[in-house]
């Protein structure tokens, strides 16, 4: 069931109430720059409330109605305001304590830029506005999956909006959604007041027993429109209600790697091109999340990785454990600083070793007289990118032949490379040696004085 109620001053449209539904008072008052945006965000909701057939909105520009009386029927108070909103003190105390004592607050875009003069407000909401240094096409990344609906949007995605930077805002006071992609921006832009690259889109919070939710998007009409971002906010208004669980817990904890392995396990050192594994504690905000399209990102729920102060393509993250490629171009015989960087809070350098080759057998095949196996930190490949899949058909060979063994004998290596379609994978083809019984094969491989772990193939 589906109810919609605008209301203006004091006329009313609508339908009878819809039974059982959570209803949300979208307040849409501008004493500031009234958007041209507003009445499209009234339709947006409107078809969300439609989808989900869970809601009742009231859209209304009368503040008369933000008194305990009218608050008590609704489960939910949604802001596209702007400007300092006539409201007496008991109306401010009846807000506050309607999320206090268990109810949603929401805001979208301006939802900020409104009551400057109430501080208990933007405690309430997590910030004020401070600027939009950028109105234009950007990337967006999605640094909490887990909220509902987000990973279906992750890892992030492009939009065009006037971009807001926030004052009297701390991730140690609301757990953050999305942020803006800093790459696809100029931070040398007039206006950009942050100095630390931290330039959030979205959060959430709890507030006393209540929940809070925000976004900073919402300034031109294509934006209500665009079915990713009624995504995000459809998941929003029904975690406002109560109809959708999220942790709502400050995210921001400092990284703290304290390992870097191989995919098989612990290694004295790491080759070029290999894949990693970073292990440690709060790697994360929280969330976990696989890399969905190639090349990888460089970053993943927040969380990125660096080698030298380069950021590197990852393949997943949770808060244990980041997998990771590393550049080629690493030079053999150096130590390498990695670093683990959650939003804006980087780790301590974790020291690692560069070593020429670092093989690792990860499976295998027998066709024929074939033997197949799929590996990786087998060193440089001339022409090689991180992050990135070589084509089908393609023969990007390493620099050097493994030595591979088969049942003790030795086995004629035809082919060493990279893998095509596969990301950090490389490809050994290799003839069965005559004196090998089998099935099955114990195989092993070395490379430049290195040796792999053993390896069944059946």
């Amino acid at each position: 069931m589906f109810r919609w109620v605008f209301v203006l001053g004091l006329g009313v449209w609508g339908a009878g109430p819809a039974e059982g539904a959570r209803r949300v008072l979208h307040v849409i008052h501008s004493a500031g720059f009234r958007h041209d945006s507003v009445l499209t965000s009234v339709r947006a909701i409107e078809d969300i409330a439609r989808r989900t057939g869970a809601l009742e909105i009231v859209a209304t520009e009368d503040l008369s109605r933000l008194t305990a009386s009218v608050l008590r029927d609704f489960d939910a108070v949604f802001f596209f305001t702007s400007g300092e909103l006539v409201l007496s003190d008991q109306q401010k105390r009846d807000l506050l304590d309607f999320v206090r004592q268990g109810k949603g607050f929401g805001g979208a875009h301006s939802a900020t830029d409104t009551l400057y003069t109430w501080p208990e407000y933007g405690e309430m909401i997590g910030g004020y506005f401070d600027g939009h240094p950028w109105a234009q096409e950007a990337g967006m990344d999605i640094e909490d999956p887990d909220f509902p609906g987000l990973r279906d949007l992750a890892p992030g995605w492009r939009i065009v909006e006037e971009f807001y930077q926030f004052r009297s805002w701390s991730r140690d006071r609301v757990r953050v959604l999305m942020t803006l992609d800093t790459s696809t921006v100029d931070l040398k832009a007039e206006g950009v007041n942050r100095t630390d690259g931290d330039f959030a889109l979205a959060w959430i919070r709890n507030y006393g027993q209540g929940r809070v939710f925000y976004t900073a998007l919402g300034h031109f009409e294509d934006t209500w429109l665009d079915a990713r971002f009624q995504k995000m906010l459809e998941n929003a208004l029904l975690w406002l209600v109560g109809e959708k669980e999220a942790d709502a817990s400050p995210g921001g904890s400092t990284p703290q790697p304290n390992a870097v392995s191989t995919v098989a396990g612990p290694a004295e050192g790491h080759a070029p091109g290999s894949i990693i594994a970073v292990l440690g504690e709060r790697l994360t905000s929280g969330s976990s999340l696989e890399a969905s399209r190639t090349p990888w990102p460089s970053k993943l729920a927040g969380t990125r990785v660096e080698v030298n102060g380069r950021p590197i393509p990852l393949s997943s993250v949770a808060p244990l454990e980041v997998r990771a490629q590393l550049p080629f171009d690493l030079t053999p015989g150096t130590t390498a600083d990695l670093r683990v960087w959650s939003a804006t809070r980087s780790s301590e350098p974790v020291p690692m070793r560069v070593v020429e080759a670092s093989p690792v057998l990860v499976s295998g095949a027998v066709t024929g007289n074939v033997l197949l196996l799929y590996a990786t930190g087998l060193g440089v490949v001339p022409g090689a990118v991180a992050g990135v899949a070589p084509p089908s058909g393609s023969a990007m060979r390493t620099s050097t032949i493994p030595e591979l063994r088969v049942n003790g004998a030795g086995a004629e290596v035809t082919f060493c490379g990279l893998a095509p379609t596969l990301v950090g994978v490389y490809q050994i083809n290799a003839a069965l040696p005559a004196g090998a019984a089998g099935p099955p094969y114990d195989v092993q491989v070395q490379m430049q004085g290195a040796t792999s772990n053993r390896l069944t193939v059946r």
